[in-house]
């Protein structure tokens, strides 16, 4: 019970602390007529406010290609010649 308690009074905090960030920066909050002044600067500018520039990056490596060779014992010649299995 004291968990479920204390995660209601942390969540509390947080949403107290995200209504007055939002309110001291102005933005999450806007009232009726501030929506139709945003609106209304909008219409007026033509100019895009963003310009967006082509960024050219340098091709990946190309992957090498690695060839193994398995050079197979001789017969007779391996480390435990004679020893059977245990």
């Amino acid at each position: 019970m004291i968990h479920r308690t204390a995660l209601f009074i942390a969540s509390l905090t947080a949403v107290l602390v995200l209504v007055v960030g939002f309110t001291v920066a102005g933005g999450g909050f806007a009232a009726p007529a501030g929506l139709a002044a945003v609106a209304a600067t909008a219409q007026v500018a033509s100019a895009p406010l963003v310009q967006v520039d082509t960024v050219y990056v340098a091709p990946p490596n190309v992957p090498s290609t690695v060839v193994v060779h398995h050079i197979a014992a001789s017969a007779g010649a391996g480390e435990n010649d004679g020893v059977e299995g245990d």
